[in-house]
């Protein structure tokens, strides 16, 4: 079950990213653009919290510490101070 959860949580990332890369190049009315948009976003958050229903809070809060951009700062900083 561990596999599926963090499959679903990587997942839920991806539509998120397609609504911000790819939905507004695409060759659409602005209506069929923004119905597009809600449906990605319900299926990320669908795909999140089934994921967070099926590894546990204690996880889903350690990857997303991970995913947080200022712990991603803190990490890029230090590397430039090596």
């Amino acid at each position: 079950m561990k596999k599926i959860g963090l499959f679903l949580f990587i997942v839920s990332f991806l539509p998120w990213l397609a609504i911000l890369f790819v939905v507004p190049f695409l060759p659409l009315d602005i209506t069929q653009k923004t119905i597009i948009d809600v449906v990605l976003a319900i299926v990320a958050e669908v795909c999140f919290w089934v994921s967070v229903l099926l590894l546990g809070k204690e996880v889903v809060t350690k990857y997303r510490r991970y995913l947080n951009p200022r712990y991603l700062w803190k990490k890029i900083r230090s590397l430039n101070r090596r």
